[in-house]
């Protein structure tokens, strides 16, 4: 029937090998593009299938499989695929034909991905039907690339975070009641894995999470520079030690001077979680906060937070641009008030679509800064200084990337191709002042044996709500047309299938 090749990709998708690397990332952008809108007309698909089954379904009054379930049966079959991925796509068409019909609009056109739209779909799942259509376009005017050059748009947690930031202003509400389901639903768990390895599974309040991973990497990188082991090697092995009650992580250099500290005293200290808000956010307002390393979180969740937490005001730095340069300017690393306010601003790693968390990122001067003669090169001020994960640190000093700071604290990125991409903020007020664009527009886990029961009550959960959303549109269009009558199935006296 459809032959995507030659009638939508064109002959230009057939690669010849002579092709220049920039003809390869502009045919990479706009394949992605075309497979957006292919993902769409496929779940439109799906959810007019569902549609169908859910009208015969009801007018049959059948009783031994729910209109899902038979939907589910049928989608899987025909896509190769399990009941979990066949009922995730039928929840994500029916979801984009009922409620989310800007974000299918924007993924007809190319503009949104997949992925992109799962997370949409998941963060809005709370929000009351009456709001979704503003919540949709307030988040389509953030989300989607801005107008201006090198404009990119947002995914991963800059996405979700922007949209948790929308519902707590539009649906206040709807943020507190998916914390509340969030907080029910905790648990970690312990499965199998390949070649004599398990996995580790969990989810815990995002606080508690970030005290955690503050731990591991602080014991991971208590180890002196010779020790043999990866940074995520010392981690796995640092949980272990915690387990096992030890205060340290033995270095494994095998050396008699080791500087490693192996003392035995326990530590004793809170962990250290960075979460910023605002004075009337403290003082009981409604401005959502930033954790670092989770991005947005209510301000009822950060005062939660707050209550057994050391306060510190933030202080902001002497602005250059208007006032003396101060003698800390000539220095190469800034001062912890200057260290603080750099990282609240940047909320994460800076380059283009990464969530390293800012308190785990460098440092570094935009413009290199001159050792030899600091009065020559750039200064060491809140202008010309920018947050960067140590891998993307690392890139930015390969000399295959141009790089440059804008007025807004935006980067402007040009990559060894020639392709320039400008970054999006990230920390406490990202958002406040980005260009508007016209308008126009979580992972499941997989089924781990000991986590079984807890994935099936997620999915009969979406089921009751595709259901109740089902039925509301089958009696809106049964009010449109006359019911056709059929006459009832006798079943004589057989039980149900159970």
């Amino acid at each position: 029937m459809f032959n995507p090749t030659t009638e939508l990709f064109g002959i230009s998708a057939q690669l010849t090998g002579t092709e220049t690397d920039c003809a390869l990332v502009d045919l990479m952008t706009d394949l992605h593009a075309c497979e957006a809108m292919l993902v769409e007309r496929k779940l439109a698909v799906i959810a007019e299938f569902f549609s169908r089954r859910s009208s015969e379904h009801a007018a049959s009054g059948a009783w031994s499989s729910t209109a899902h379930e038979l939907a589910e049966s049928e989608v899987g079959a025909s896509l190769t695929m399990g009941r979990a991925a066949a009922g995730k796509l039928i929840g994500l068409g029916f979801s984009l034909k009922t409620r989310l019909h800007r974000t299918r609009a924007a993924m007809a056109r190319g503009e949104l991905d997949l992925y992109r739209v799962g997370l949409i779909d998941s963060a809005t799942a709370n929000v009351k039907d009456e709001l979704i259509d503003e919540v949709e376009r307030l988040l389509l005017e953030q989300v989607l690339a801005p107008p201006v050059a090198g404009g990119t748009g947002l995914t991963g947690r800059r996405l979700t975070a922007t949209i948790d930031r929308i519902v707590a202003m539009v649906d206040p509400e709807g943020m507190r009641e998916r914390r509340r389901r969030a907080l029910t639903d905790r648990f970690v768990g312990v499965s199998a894995a390949e070649d004599g390895m398990a996995k580790i599974l969990g989810s815990i309040p995002a606080e508690q999470a970030r005290a955690f991973d503050g731990r591991l990497r602080e014991l991971a990188m208590s180890v002196c520079r010779n020790d043999s082991r990866t940074y995520e090697q010392r981690r796995a092995d640092a949980l272990f030690e915690l387990t096992n009650g030890s205060p340290f992580l033995p270095c494994n250099c095998g050396r008699a001077d080791c500087p490693q500290d192996r003392s035995g005293g326990v530590v004793v200290r809170r962990p250290v979680v960075h979460v910023v808000m605002t004075d009337s956010t403290l003082r009981g307002g409604g401005e959502p906060a930033h954790l670092d390393g989770y991005g947005v979180i209510s301000a009822e969740h950060a005062r939660d937070i707050a209550q057994d937490a050391v306060i510190r005001n933030v202080r902001v730095p002497a602005d250059t641009a208007t006032e003396s340069v101060p003698g800390s300017a000539y220095v190469y690393r800034p001062g912890s008030v200057l260290d603080t306010w750099l990282r609240i601003i940047a909320g994460s790693c800076q380059w283009l679509h990464c969530d390293v968390p800012a308190w785990n990122s460098d440092l570094d001067h935009n413009e290199p800064f001159h050792h030899g003669d600091p009065e020559r090169g750039g200064k060491t001020v809140e202008s010309n200084m920018s947050a960067f994960c140590r891998n993307h640190h690392r890139l930015k000093h390969s000399d295959r990337w141009r790089f440059a700071s804008n007025g807004d604290r935006t980067l402007s990125l040009t990559s060894p191709t020639g392709h320039r991409y400008r970054t999006r903020p990230a920390g406490l007020a990202a958002g406040s002042a980005e260009p508007v664009p016209p308008q126009g527009g979580r992972h499941r886990r997989t089924q781990a044996e000991n986590k079984a029961a807890r994935i099936q009550s997620e999915r009969n959960r979406r089921r009751r709500q595709i259901q109740k959303r089902a039925q509301e549109h089958i009696q809106c269009e049964r009010r449109k047309s006359p019911r056709a009558h059929r006459e009832p199935i006798d079943y004589g006296d057989d039980p149900p299938p159970f």
